[in-house]
């Protein structure tokens, strides 16, 4: 979970019993028959403001923080002040700062409910597709161990506003405080440029979970990992800051085996002329438990019978009389 939400929202959502991916189909298939699910580029979604939607409340939320600093600081300070915060958050935003110019954030996207005719429309092949219902427990205890973050997404302006707030407030006023020296009161500017990159970089870490309110309906749980590029330092072999580079297949000596996920490397597909990227998350040492409960879609012709067959044939049920995974068929009456 983020950590920042957390703390200031009291951000600890109750995990769902089974959360659905909905899905074509040939990416059922793909998924049963390979024993992996794919996370995919964060900034490919159907969301254009996907990643940003946090940041775009926080021109409203500095100013009002900084004019209640007018009582502490001089109109010189808070004007740069404004102007740093401004200037570091558009960076972010625009890839300009060299901390995210060669990172990539990728996802996986589940749904609290296994039957929104919204989401067979937009996911399932149009409801001619499968949600897969999948264990949350095997992931929670996943991300637990690693640098994957599971989260339900928050879609409130209020709790988007909250948020800020707390970490906006209080905490740039001891940013500007911190880069006044105590002996000559000047104001050291590179000193807070420092403060507050650092104060608008861990906002920016939050943004995975936050998302316009008009996608409300899709109850999101999400997968999430930031991969980036470049030379970092290790030490003992761990990068405990979860940095790597792209193509090597892994992020730092043992996470290519993640107890029991293992990554794939980075690879790519075409789509509408473009190129997307992607990695596979495998879960061959845990498919017995992972999957839950499969739902067919309401113009999907598949048989029940013949996905009894399917996950016999690939371990994940003993016989084609387990009941350990339910199949049910959709109750939207969509034609």
């Amino acid at each position: 979970m983020p950590v920042l939400t957390n703390e200031y929202l009291s951000f600890h959502p109750e995990v769902p019993s089974v959360f659905y991916h909905y899905c074509s189909v040939d990416t059922f298939l793909s998924i049963i028959n390979n024993s992996n699910i794919w996370l995919s580029d964060a900034e490919e979604t159907n969301d254009y403001t996907e990643m940003k939607w946090l940041f775009s409340k926080i021109h409203e939320t500095v100013e009002q923080a900084l004019l209640s600093y007018r009582k502490f600081f001089s109109e010189e300070v808070i004007l740069k002040s404004k102007k740093l915060t401004y200037q570091i958050a558009e960076n972010l935003l625009n890839k300009k700062a060299p901390i995210v110019q060669n990172s990539k954030s990728f996802l996986a996207c589940f749904s609290k409910s296994g039957d929104l005719l919204s989401q067979w429309r937009a996911y399932g092949n149009d409801g001619n597709g499968i949600a897969i219902g999948f264990n949350p427990s095997i992931f929670e205890k996943f991300t637990d161990e690693s640098y994957y973050i599971m989260s339900k997404v928050i879609y409130s302006d209020k709790d988007i506003l909250e948020f800020m707030h707390s970490a906006i407030d209080e905490p740039l006023k001891w940013a500007i405080e911190s880069s006044i020296s105590s002996k000559t009161k000047e104001l050291d500017e590179m000193e807070l440029a420092m403060n507050i990159s650092l104060l608008v970089y861990s906002l920016w870490q939050e943004g995975p979970i936050y998302k316009h309110n008009s996608f409300i309906e899709e109850q999101e749980w999400r997968l999430f990992r930031r991969l980036q590029s470049g030379n970092f330092d290790y030490c003992d072999g761990v990068d405990d800051y979860g940095y790597a580079h792209f193509l090597e297949g892994f992020f730092y000596s043992n996470e290519k085996y993640l107890g029991e996920f293992t990554r794939g490397p980075l690879k790519f597909r075409s789509v509408n002329n473009d190129i997307r990227l992607y990695f596979e998350l495998g879960f061959e040492k845990c498919k017995r438990e992972i999957i839950k409960e499969i739902i067919i879609g309401p113009k999907c012709k598949i048989e029940a019978f013949d996905l009894k067959l399917l996950l016999a044939k690939n371990k994940y049920i003993d016989d084609i009389y387990s009941d350990s995974i339910i199949i049910k068929n959709s109750n939207c009456p969509y034609i």
